[in-house]
């Protein structure tokens, strides 16, 4: 008989708990010096928060955009929650593809910059002749200057790349000293003739030259003066810079000092949209499984496993409403299990709507969707997103649109005219219907004041003349007998003549009747 020892268990080592090793860092530090290096250990979510490097050719070899040393506390926990978030800058060679390549994200783009421009613009000014042949000489500018067709493609740079920016064109060389001066909106600095074309600039193709990164004091701080362009060095007040969605200061230099791109604010709703989409289509593609009970073990032993496989292969092969599938009474039973496909439609509707949610913009001007139900009716929604436009276009085509109108007046006149303005043709348009309504009731309004003697025949003629309807424009108003105003001054209204203002609180109206 043999004995075996039992063999003795190795020794537990001690258990040593992991210690976390924090990174030394310093505080924020702002200069207008080079990148110098920082006794810390390196920290990896910081990267992504680095200035944006352009690509090669945009800055010249051995030129170096001082930026911040350092990042401060908490910032590196603020990083990480903005991963997880999915708000990190993308940098411009995947926001390209996103606007290019996605329909959801084009749409989105698309659509505020269309509607922004829709209507476009009027110009204004006083009523005399001179004016009026001005306007109609500015006008003639800015279809020159395709003034509308580049502001459309400034507002898709600002969607697709949170910055859009509109160089003037002078005629000066692309390597020339003189980029660099500003450009005065004077006579004496912007001569008749100067402004050869307006060209909008992709962010890809530019980078910050010379910024204000230690005075926050002055309306320059974290604002470029001078852009470097593929090599040229180019004065801010010649490379207009256009941005709806400012970020934070600090993350000025990630962002190429651009602003928040639009599709990246929305990357997450598409997300959601596309997996929903996706997974809708895989439930529909898969409602159905057809289950066969039979005896696993008879099976096993008459035809094996590849007998087993051979029939639900054959049975998958020849399925279809004309298929006949032939089973034991006794020993099997074939049932289709069909998953509910109630709802989901809805659920489908509800990803799509919340991608409209970043856009602000109704579902019907996004998808084309009209709005379902018993009471659903598109008319408010389509007046909030009309204001929603309307505000848009005075916060980010205004001030540089004004801009372009100097330089245009400068262009052809040799003087800023400031008698002449100009506003957004608001996007709401009255229908026929109601315009007649309006028409009918002013001249109700006529009436009632000249039958009480506060205004005359000829005063409702002439107002008739600038009526905004135009429904008078060209006509002869004078008629037989017609007698203008300064003739009729100081006749005796017992003979044929009239007091021109008999009633002087009706010539203060408002209304301008």
């Amino acid at each position: 008989m043999f004995f075996r020892r039992k063999k003795e268990a190795a020794p537990v080592p001690a258990r040593v708990e992991p210690v976390l090793a924090r990174a030394h860092r310093n505080p924020m530090v702002m200069r207008d010096t080079d990148w110098r290096e920082v006794d810390r250990k390196p920290v990896a979510s910081l990267e992504i928060a680095k200035p944006y490097q352009p690509i090669p050719g945009v800055i010249p070899d051995g030129q170096v955009l001082a930026m911040d040393s350092a990042y401060g506390p908490g910032v590196a926990q603020s990083i990480n929650n903005a991963i997880a978030d999915g708000v990190v800058f993308l940098g411009y060679p995947r926001l390209a593809e996103m606007w290019s390549e996605r329909v959801e994200y084009r749409h989105i783009v698309g659509t505020l910059s269309e509607e922004a421009t829709r209507e476009w613009i009027e110009f204004h000014g006083p009523s005399d002749e001179a004016k009026k042949e001005r306007i109609k000489q500015l006008k003639a500018e800015f279809v020159r200057l395709k003034v509308r067709e580049r502001f459309k493609t400034l507002s898709d740079l600002d969607g697709a790349f949170g910055i859009g920016q509109l160089f003037l064109n002078t005629g000066l060389p692309r390597l020339s000293d003189d980029l660099a001066t500003p450009l005065l909106l004077t006579p004496e600095t912007f001569p008749k003739g100067s402004l050869k074309e307006i060209v909008p600039i992709e962010p890809i193709w530019t980078s910050p030259n010379e910024y204000n990164s230690e005075n926050p004091l002055r309306l320059d701080f974290y604002r470029p003066t001078k852009w470097w362009v593929m090599g040229a060095t180019v004065h801010h007040t010649r490379l207009l810079r256009f941005v709806s969605r400012e970020p934070s200061q600090i993350l000025a230099p990630t962002y190429n000092f651009g602003g928040v791109p639009l599709i990246q604010l929305a990357k997450p709703y598409v997300d959601n949209w596309v997996r929903t989409r996706q997974s809708v289509s895989d439930l529909i593609n898969g409602c159905s499984i057809v289950s066969l009970k039979t005896d696993m073990v008879a099976v096993y032993e008459n035809a094996g496993i590849g007998g087993l496989i051979d029939r639900v292969q054959n049975f998958i092969k020849f399925r279809d409403n004309r298929g006949v599938f032939l089973s034991d009474k006794d020993s099997e039973e074939l049932q289709i299990l069909s998953a509910q496909l109630a709802g989901l439609d809805k659920l489908q509707n509800q990803a799509l709507e919340q991608i409209c949610v970043v856009a602000q913009m109704p579902l019907v001007k996004f998808s084309g969707i009209s709005p379902s139900g018993l009471n659903a009716s598109a008319e408010g929604e389509i007046r909030v997103w009309y204001d929603r436009v309307a505000a848009y276009q005075e916060a980010f085509f205004r001030p540089g649109l004004t801009h372009v109108m100097h330089a245009a007046m400068l262009n052809i006149w040799g003087e800023i005219d400031k008698d002449i303005d100009f506003r957004f043709i608001p996007l709401w348009q009255l229908d026929e219907a109601a315009k007649a309504a309006i028409a009918k009731t002013r001249a109700d309004t006529r009436a009632v004041y000249e039958e009480m003697g506060a205004v005359n025949n000829d005063e409702v003629r002439s107002s008739l003349r600038t009526d905004e309807d135009g429904l008078f424009d060209g006509a002869d108003l004078g008629g037989p007998g017609y007698e203008p105003l300064a003739e009729q001054e100081g006749k005796d209204p017992e003979n044929g003549g009239i007091h021109l203002f008999n009633n002087p609180a009706a010539h203060t109206d408002n209304d301008g009747i």
